[in-house]
């Protein structure tokens, strides 16, 4: 079987961590398959060295790339094309697509245009794939719900966690305890209402709260909250392990990576009930309504006054992120291609 993985955001976070952890997991399976990376001349250094990698490039959310990347995989002969997220490009060539959330289609846009463009190619991919990917049952149950599509064509390949993310290594130290966020300020990470929500909190006088991925500047003013800013990834393990807990107040997530990429680090977990996000943490995390300050600031003063709900939150959390490897979600998704191929 040859498959064309179509990798242009193979550098980006999010969909690039799930191309990297993918392709990664392919090569660990040491099968006879054959994988070509469709992806710009200046990934290369992100491609493992065993995979072969054509270079193809066109803007993203663009109609170039929809006859670039198809036309790519055409030239290739391959058995199936792998889109890692909802643009499906015209080819002959049958297709397996990733389609990891709907947030797009629930949430508010500043350009008018985003949410046909989100809702077209959503739709498109739905219609005109072999098969699709998602990353939990929750959004496999908003695909089924939304588009009336036959479950039975949709597979869950959950994310994996990098090995990289363990208990055992260094570990940030501050003058205070703190408690992390790590993630964008999209709305539906609901960065507002958790620094209110600490605010509150009787834990904001004794406890700081970092704020990790993004630029946060209109936080920089707020009492006990520190915006870190970007966090390179080899920082992230120590930022993990020396936090008291990870919050994750998410109001819509398909995943919730850091979530269990704090677990794995042995960190307790706080989350909202966001159906991905329970499914992920299951009873390895604190849970609390997002859109309930009064809820969220209990939370944060329980997870940060009881050190034995955090030691046996980190117990949990370090035994249910070792289900979640990109070996695991590698193979489930070679079983896709086979499944979509026309060989």
């Amino acid at each position: 079987m040859r498959v064309a993985i179509e990798a242009r955001k193979i550098g980006d976070y999010g969909i690039g961590t799930y191309i990297r952890g993918l392709l990664g997991g392919l090569v660990a399976l040491r099968d006879r398959d054959e994988y070509v990376v469709l992806a710009p001349a200046s990934a290369r250094a992100l491609i493992p060295a065993e995979l072969e990698h054509v270079a193809v490039d066109a803007p993203h959310y663009s109609i170039s790339e929809l006859f670039r990347v198809g036309a790519a995989a055409n030239r290739l002969r391959a058995d199936v094309l792998h889109a890692p997220h909802y643009v499906v490009p015209f080819t002959s060539t049958p297709v397996v697509v990733t389609i990891h959330d709907i947030i797009h289609l629930r949430k508010k846009h500043a350009n008018p245009a985003a949410p046909l463009y989100a809702r077209t190619m959503l739709g498109r991919a739905v219609r005109k794939s072999a098969r699709i990917l998602t990353v939990t049952e929750a959004v496999k149950c908003d695909i089924v719900g939304r588009f009336g599509c036959d479950e039975g064509k949709i597979t869950v390949t959950p994310n994996g966690v990098e090995r990289r993310f363990t208990p055992a290594g260094t570990r940030l130290v501050r003058e205070r305890p703190y408690l992390l966020f790590v993630g964008n300020d999209k709305p539906h990470k609901n960065l507002e209402r958790l620094v209110e929500a600490f605010s509150r909190s009787r834990a904001a006088g004794s406890v700081e709260l970092l704020l990790a991925g993004g630029s946060f500047a209109r936080f920089g003013g707020r009492p006990g909250v520190t915006a870190m800013g970007f966090v390179a990834d080899e920082e992230l393990p120590a930022l993990y392990r020396g936090a008291m807990a990870l919050l994750m107040p998410s109001l819509d997530e398909g995943f919730g990576l850091p979530a269990l990429e704090a677990m794995a680090c042995g960190t307790a977990v706080v989350t909202s009930i966001a159906p991905a996000l329970m499914e992920v943490t299951a009873d390895a995390a604190l849970h609390a309504d997002a859109l309930d300050l009064e809820a969220m600031a209990a939370a944060i003063d329980r997870i940060a006054a009881d050190g034995a709900l955090r030691a046996a939150l980190a117990s949990r959390g370090v035994e249910r992120a070792r289900a979640f490897t990109w070996e695991r979600c590698a193979s489930l998704t070679r079983d896709v291609y086979r499944a979509a191929c026309r060989c």
